[in-house]
């Protein structure tokens, strides 16, 4: 029997070794967007705003997600003898951290639904009137789906599952616990983001006491705009986010439909830097001109010969 201080060699079996190099094809490449990403937000201040806070606070979360992944990688190819303590931390974080940051980007588009409805509702800055109240958001939104892991892992709702040379992972005991995790991890805050951005919609098509034909004009536009940033936005959020959420109290993560997910959810996290980049203009003229500098430097500028006219001399 094993204690403490004894040492396992962690390796993947051959199926599970299969299925993550897929997995890290794609995470390799939506690190590069993201390094891209960060770069631009070091370079150019104008990116770099207190009202995108909600945008940052996700993308973290889709760099962390990315760095597990790497972790784990890295631990299980690494051939280390790895004690039984660390071992039982390293298998409840590979259990938990994944969903644990899937239940935070959530609640992180639901703030930001939020605050863009006070935006364009009340017409003042949000981030600066209600300063308070944005920190308690964020700290609320990080604190209590811990809590509830915590909690859940105390009362054996939740119970770890070890299988040999796989990964961790969380089964839940009960159905009625199963419906309720997906109910606040996904029902919730996805209806509640839709009913502000709704809320959104309406109050910028509402022209009721406009007579310049002109202002009508500008917040049709912002309007259209609007539409279409959040309808690209929520629709690669619901078709690769979505179904790694809603399988994830059913299905082990190695199953086939749980592998399948996960890769569409690792896609996303590729996505989001350009869809981002996409829905502000500011990070859209950042992406112009690194993309300018790189070219320049790739395809320097020719220096066009200048014809020498030749004066006769008879």
């Amino acid at each position: 029997m094993l204690n403490n201080t004894d040492c396992v060699v962690m390796i993947w079996s051959n199926d599970a070794a299969g299925k993550v190099k897929s997995l890290f094809v794609i995470c390799i490449i939506a690190s590069i967007f993201h390094l891209i990403f960060q770069l631009n937000l070091i370079a150019y201040s104008s990116v770099r705003q207190r009202s995108m806070q909600w945008l940052y606070a996700y993308l973290i979360t889709d760099f962390m997600l990315l760095i597990r992944f790497f972790v784990l990688y890295a631990y299980r190819w690494s051939s280390l003898c790895v004690p039984h303590l660390l071992r039982t931390i390293i298998c409840y974080y590979e259990a938990m951290f994944d969903s644990y940051l899937n239940l935070l980007q959530s609640y992180i588009l639901l703030a930001l639904n939020i605050c863009r409805y006070f935006q364009v509702a009340r017409n003042y800055n949000v981030y600066l009137a209600k300063k308070h109240l944005i920190i308690l958001g964020h700290i609320l939104i990080y604190i209590l789906p811990l809590m509830y892991y915590v909690i859940a892992l105390l009362v054996r709702e939740l119970i770890l599952e070890r299988p040999q040379n796989d990964a961790c992972d969380f089964i839940f005991m009960s159905i009625t616990n199963q419906i309720i995790f997906l109910l606040f991890s996904y029902f919730i805050p996805v209806i509640a983001a839709f009913i502000f951005l709704l809320l959104s919609l309406k109050h910028v098509r509402n022209t009721d006491g406009i007579q310049t034909q002109h202002i009508i004009d500008a917040r049709l536009k912002y309007h259209r705009q609007l539409i279409i940033q959040s309808i690209v936005f929520y629709a690669l959020w619901l078709l690769f986010w979505s179904p790694y959420l809603l399988l994830f109290p059913f299905y082990y993560r190695h199953s086939m439909a749980g592998t399948i997910t996960q890769a569409l959810s690792y896609v996303s996290l590729g996505l989001d830097p350009i869809v981002i980049a996409a829905l502000d203009v500011r990070f859209l003229r950042a992406w112009r001109s690194t993309y300018n500098r790189i070219m320049q430097h790739i395809r320097p500028t020719r220096v066009q010969p200048i014809r020498a006219e030749i004066i006769p001399t008879y």
